[in-house]
């Protein structure tokens, strides 16, 4: 089943290509906003004489996507993989001296093929015989944020988050976890700064393709050296549901210990859907940590003091010896699998992916 942002969304109720295996039921979406929402409209009316209000449209824009969004997903939700014949009204709703907008979408939720023509009509929307001139000044505005973004000159500023986030910009990527990883290290002292970045960075990515925005998160774990960023991007893998069993794998697989730690962490997140192939993914999951990660400190024995007995002890990894058995390194706080106290051991995920397995196995026959 697609994923609801992938959703198929037209208003006309058949296309070039598109085959139609089933119509299941209307689907709708219903968004109030005040008329406040507006306010700038009025406060922008020498706007309105030159043509247009940038700000008016901007705010009606933002509606008008939010409706989209809940249709794909209420489509989703009856097992959906389009929405034919989309028709979007906008009423205003007055009572007791105050008035509301009410934006109203309406569509047939329908099961398409998957096939290669089908496919093709997710493009549809990127192929032109001519082009506005908004597409062409959105372009140049996106070029130019890449490059600025390139020579670090780039403002982060709210204009700058809300066009990358709109206009899916992923080719800056790279350069945003750049330009934010003192933030990202020191997010225990700077809170203010580092609340507000993570609020624009995690709508950035919700934005992107699914298959596009889990290859630049698990790619980075996989290829970052700054640990500080590499667990950041798995909180955001978890804050958007964003699990996937072969990168993950890739992960425990690393041959880098501290990667593998984080790949262990993020085989406790969900995914948005599971099916029954997921149980048997996560199965193995559980059995390679289960295997793979053992005791990676020397058991040893250590005279006591006054006596001639010896009793077991452990030495770390990290050169320090005759530790308790059952404490934590004295000097790097590790105990003797490599983990420090506030990190969950793989005993730990393992059990909480059994439970998890169980509980997929009531739903999903």
């Amino acid at each position: 089943m697609a994923n609801p942002k992938d959703i198929l969304v037209i208003t006309t109720s058949s296309a070039e290509g598109l085959k139609i295996k089933k119509h299941l039921k209307p689907v709708s979406a219903h968004i109030v906003a005040g008329t406040n929402l507006f306010s700038d409209f009025l406060g922008g009316l020498t706007d309105v004489f030159g043509g247009r209000s940038s700000s008016y449209q901007k705010q009606l824009s933002s509606l008008y996507n939010e409706a989209i969004e809940r249709i794909k997903h209420n489509a989703h939700e009856i097992g959906g993989n389009c929405v034919i014949g989309l028709s979007i009204d906008m009423d205003e709703i007055s009572g007791k001296g105050k008035s509301m907008f009410m934006l109203t979408a309406i569509g047939t939720a329908v099961i398409i093929e998957s096939d290669e023509k089908s496919n093709s009509l997710s493009n549809i929307s990127k192929k032109f015989e001519n082009v506005g001139v908004e597409r062409i000044n959105n372009l140049r505005q996106r070029k130019n944020i890449i490059k600025r973004a390139e020579n670090g000159e780039l403002d982060y500023n709210d204009e700058t988050w809300s066009f990358i986030t709109s206009n899916q910009v992923q080719e800056i990527f790279t350069f945003l976890l750049k330009r934010f990883s003192h933030t990202i290290e020191n997010f225990q002292s700077m809170p203010d700064s580092y609340n507000i970045f993570n609020k624009n960075f995690i709508s950035y990515i919700d934005s992107l393709e699914e298959n596009k925005k889990t290859s630049l998160l698990y790619d980075t774990i996989e290829i970052d050296n700054n640990e500080q960023v590499a667990l950041y991007i798995s909180k955001v893998i978890k804050e958007l549901n964003l699990f996937d069993y072969e990168k993950n794998m890739s992960l425990l697989k690393n041959s880098d210990f501290k990667k593998q730690k984080i790949g262990i962490r993020i085989s406790a997140y969900d995914k948005s859907f599971y099916d029954k192939n997921d149980i048997e993914d996560l199965n193995q999951t559980k059995n390679f940590i289960f295997t793979t990660f053992k005791e990676r400190g020397e058991i040893t024995t250590k005279k006591q003091l006054l006596s001639s007995k010896e009793k077991d002890v452990w030495n770390c990894e990290c050169g320090n010896k005759s530790n308790e058995i059952g404490q934590y390194c004295g000097t790097c706080d590790n105990d003797i699998s490599g983990f420090k106290e506030n990190e969950m051991k793989p005993n730990e995920i393992v059990k909480y992916i059994e439970q998890k397995m169980e509980l997929i196995s009531e739903y999903i026959k």
